[in-house]
């Protein structure tokens, strides 16, 4: 094979995988922040089409925590705590993009206390992601950082 028909299918193999569909293309975004309640904390990241401005964090009692049904899921507010997650986000395409959004709540030396993930999915609209992830009462106030990851796939 001679260097030129060697660089030829080089240039041959680049076109074919930027020629890929669009379905294929997976992007992230990964960053730290520090876990600031009721605070917006921005992002502005674009991963795929979709726009991520900001996150927001609050503490809040368990989902049917003190009612009959919420006992019977087993949720105590004397033991469970709740993060909420709202995510700003905007896809201004027409097609539809899959986001999951994985965080990873950090003490201050930087050790895992817990981690949560959720998947919404935008079609040409904005909106705010919510999220809610129960845990342990007394981890919520260890925790110091989140590791935010957010993947976008084409759905």
């Amino acid at each position: 094979m001679t260097r030129r028909s060697a660089g030829t299918l080089v240039v041959l193999g680049c076109a074919l995988l930027l020629a890929l569909p669009a379905a294929a293309q997976s992007l992230r975004f990964e960053k730290t922040v520090n876990y600031n309640l009721d605070r917006l904390i921005e992002l502005e990241t674009t991963v795929g089409a979709v726009k991520v401005h900001s996150v927001q964090f609050s503490q809040e009692a368990p989902s049917g925590a003190g009612k009959l049904f919420g006992k019977l899921r087993g949720a105590d507010p004397e033991i469970d705590g709740n993060i909420g997650m709202a995510f700003d986000c905007e896809n201004p395409e027409a097609k539809e993009w899959q986001v999951t959004f994985t965080l990873d709540f950090l003490d201050s030396k930087g050790k895992l206390i817990d981690r949560a993930s959720t998947k919404e999915a935008l079609e040409g609209q904005a909106k705010i992601a919510t999220a809610s992830h129960t845990t342990l009462k007394y981890v919520l106030p260890q925790i110091d950082k989140v590791k935010i990851r957010i993947e976008a796939k084409l759905d």
